[in-house]
């Protein structure tokens, strides 16, 4: 007689989700949809996608991790010799190097304005690549470690407003804390080395 096969069904996170963990987290329950109307659903959709940022901004977490080679641009800015493109989507510039992988490797760089819209990065390095982290929005992608430190940061954001309890701000901050800590940890033990992403936006982009 054969053995029964057992489809495991996969666990699909949305944003709905890392607001019920947040929520959760302080003991204010769960929500259908961070849409609703309600003030706990209100509450998460005013902070999440601010805090959403912070914590990328926090650690160059591998799932967000991007080394992109630049877009050379037509324009000439004073006090540099080459101007580049800004990457699409990049929500914090690491560093700026060649293509040679070094990790003690951090080109001086300026971002400056183009227009109210457009950033360039300024720098001294030619065929320059971008060492960045990627604004991720989607949960999918997210891991379970960064996923941790958002639902904890999320929740000491939203307290406040629904609990207005100091002590609970920063029990749920310093878990965050923890959280960010266990990643950098964890990356050390793993020392993986940097992927180098060409993009279709770096040979597309031009400034005329």
């Amino acid at each position: 007689m054969a053995s029964p096969v057992y489809h495991r069904k996969e666990l699909i996170m949305t944003d709905t989700d890392i607001c019920n963990i947040a929520l959760s987290n302080i003991g204010k329950g769960t929500i259908v949809n961070i849409e609703d109307p309600m003030e706990n659903a209100r509450a998460c959709k005013l902070y999440y996608h601010p805090t959403r940022e912070t914590v990328l901004r926090a650690y160059p977490w591998g799932f967000a991790h991007r080394i992109e080679k630049l877009a050379l641009l037509d324009i000439k800015t004073p006090g540099y010799t080459f101007t580049y493109a800004y990457p699409h989507k990049c929500l914090k510039i690491n560093k700026i190097r060649t293509q040679e992988p070094n990790e003690q490797q951090h080109e001086p760089y300026t971002v400056i304005n183009i227009d109210v819209a457009t950033k360039a990065i300024c720098c001294e390095v030619s065929a320059a690549y971008a060492d960045y982290t990627l604004n991720i929005t989607d949960p999918l992608v997210m891991d379970s470690l960064f996923i941790e430190a958002f639902s904890r940061l999320l929740a000491a954001n939203i307290c406040m407003r629904l609990l207005g309890n100091p002590q609970s701000y920063q029990l749920q901050y310093q878990l965050y804390q923890q959280a960010v800590r266990e990643a950098r940890l964890m990356d050390a033990r793993e020392g993986q080395r940097d992927a180098v992403y060409h993009s279709n936006y770096a040979t597309k982009r031009r400034v005329r």
